[in-house]
């Protein structure tokens, strides 16, 4: 389907719903009244600004928390959906509202440890230096396929709800820098980052009582979550726009879910000089995607996605060149085609499995907005990972495809022996990876040197819990950039010693320490052969008198962190 003809579908399909989600004809509320993306909202900062990870996995869609206090950092349902006029509040059946909050927070200390001569005398005595760590690793960007999540940076989100029956409503802030410390960073982030409104309805056919819902606001649907890496080998969207969930329970034990929606990602520029409200140019890019999933009690979950972006505004590109043009831009685009299986059995484990196939189109024009996918934050974020994007038209455009795949196996003691989850003492493994096989569609004249790159990075943990309070883990993570080609690899070694008040609870402090392998052309501030930073924005911020040494081998970290 063209990108118009999906335009004029989820238009209609919109406008359909709303007669459709009357609560007059429901007969309870839903078991998800809103959006229903794979995980909760991560919000994310700029390019070379801290992770997000900020996205709690579950199959009821629920406000935006996350959890991380697993010894193997899988994220846990959020709190209860609606669930039925059988449970439904006395405010509720009053037609009041239920109102609560809920939230997480990340505060991590992290250090970088080295021998280095002094930056005012490089060919002097090295001596013992302690540097803020993410300034000195090549893995703690969110926007880089590096990012292994152990030096995950600061983050906070707290989330308002309102809910009655057939309806919920939620607001929130998310930001990723904490200003107490001492630095101010005004591109934080501390305004309301959502706010969407769901209704939903129950109906009666033939005695199933299939659920629709619809959205609309400002949220970050998903599908494809990798725990591990916190990116999306399917999709995370970024958009104010709309969505249509309908759930059929096929039998008593078999659900049918499909997902369609439709919305705008927004990009700009803003000029603090101008006066108000006259701060900000802004243009559109368009979203579609679609999800149908099969579920088998909680046993099997099997789901088939599609998404698309483009654009149809010319304010992305009133000042341009030959090669960026408009014209250009209305020929550019994004879509994905992919799919995603869970098994979650009995003494054998869980099992998550995830290909996708992404085919970008001049990927430089549809900016920094839109569709996020394995580390790329917009089709332009991927361009630039992946596909030889410079600036330069005439070496890429970035244009190409990428394979990717995503696992993740994991098991404990306690579920292989028969035991109830939370029993200590406990050991819980995880074994996991993502593949990234990208080519580019060059120009004929492109100097590029290389048409294709493989990325593979893989890792292993595992984690012993003597008492429920509190769990040693080791983990082991290697990150190849380029496997055709030497050097472009790193490897760490962790080990983390965490306290909970429950190892399955929602709050830890924990420190680890961490040790770094790295090949020879990961460096400070390095480089592909076409000019381009290896880590996104690492030119930025370890550029000066160290780029193109070695970062550093030892982080030691201790972090705070709670969901609620």
């Amino acid at each position: 389907m063209k990108p118009l003809e999906i335009t004029h579908a989820a238009a209609l399909l919109a406008v359909a719903v709303t007669l459709v989600a009357t609560p007059s004809q429901a007969q309870g509320p839903a078991d998800d009244a809103t959006p229903p993306g794979e995980d909760a909202p991560s919000a994310p900062p700029a390019a070379a600004s801290p992770a997000p990870s900020a996205n709690a996995e579950s199959d009821v869609d629920e406000a935006p928390v996350r959890r991380t206090g697993s010894a193997v950092e899988s994220p846990v349902k959020p709190a209860d959906a609606p669930t039925g006029s059988a449970s439904e509040p006395e405010s509720n059946a009053k037609g009041g509202w239920e109102t609560g909050a809920s939230g997480y927070f990340r505060a991590p200390m992290a250090l970088g440890i080295s021998s280095r001569p002094g930056p005012d005398n490089l060919a002097g005595s090295p001596e013992t230096q302690i540097s803020y760590g993410p300034n000195r690793t090549v893995d703690s960007n969110y926007y880089s396929f590096g990012y292994t999540r152990l030096q995950e940076q600061d983050w906070a989100e707290l989330f308002f709800h309102a809910k009655k029956k057939h309806v919920q409503m939620t607001i929130g802030w998310m930001g990723y820098w904490f200003t107490g410390a001492g630095f101010r960073n005004p591109d934080s982030a501390w305004v309301p980052g959502i706010a969407y409104l769901t209704l939903d309805t129950d109906l009666n056919i033939a005695g199933r009582k299939p659920n629709v819902a619809f959205s609309v606001g400002s949220w970050w649907p998903k599908f494809g979550r990798h725990e591990k890496y916190d990116t999306y080998t399917l999709g995370q969207y970024r958009q104010l726009g709309e969505q249509l969930k309908l759930t059929v329970p096929l039998t008593d034990d078999v659900k049918a879910t499909l997902v369609q929606g439709f919305g705008t990602g927004r990009d700009g520029s803003f000029s603090l000089l101008a006066p108000p409200p006259y701060q900000a140019r802004v243009g559109l890019n368009l979203i579609h995607y679609a999800h149908l999933q099969l579920n088998y009690q909680d046993v099997v979950e099997v789901g088939l996605h599609h998404n698309a972006q483009w654009t149809r505004d010319p304010n992305l590109l009133l000042q341009t060149s030959s090669d960026k043009s408009y014209s250009n831009a209305r020929g550019a685009s994004l879509n994905t085609i992919g799919a995603e299986l869970k098994l979650a059995l009995p003494y054998a484990g869980r099992l998550w499995l995830s290909p996708s196939f992404v085919t970008i189109k001049n990927g430089w024009a549809l900016g920094e907005a839109g569709v996020e996918v394995v580390h790329g934050l917009s089709p332009e974020g991927l361009a630039t990972n992946y596909l030889g994007w410079s600036g330069s038209p005439a070496n890429s455009t970035g244009t190409g495809k990428l394979l990717n795949f995503g696992f993740l196996y994991e098991n404990s003691l306690n579920n292989v022996l028969g035991k109830p989850k939370g029993l200590s003492p406990d050991v819980k493994v995880s074994a996991f990876g993502l593949l990234v096989n990208s080519s580019m569609d060059l120009p004929a004249d492109s100097a590029l040197p290389q048409k294709k790159i493989t990325h593979f990075k893989w890792g292993a943990d595992a984690e012993y819990n003597p008492w429920q309070w509190v769990g040693l883990m080791l983990r082991y993570d290697s990150v190849n950039y380029d496997m055709d080609h030497g050097g472009y690899i790193f490897s760490a070694i962790s080990s983390r010693l965490s306290f909970y008040t429950h190892f399955l609870s929602g709050e830890r402090i924990y420190l680890q320490y961490s040790r770094y392998r790295y090949g020879d052309n990961m460096t400070l501030a390095g480089r592909w052969p076409w000019g381009m930073p290896i880590v996104a924005g690492s030119d930025i911020i370890q550029g000066g008198p160290y780029a193109g040494s070695r970062p550093d081998m030892d982080v030691v970290r201790i972090q705070g962190e709670v969901s609620f």
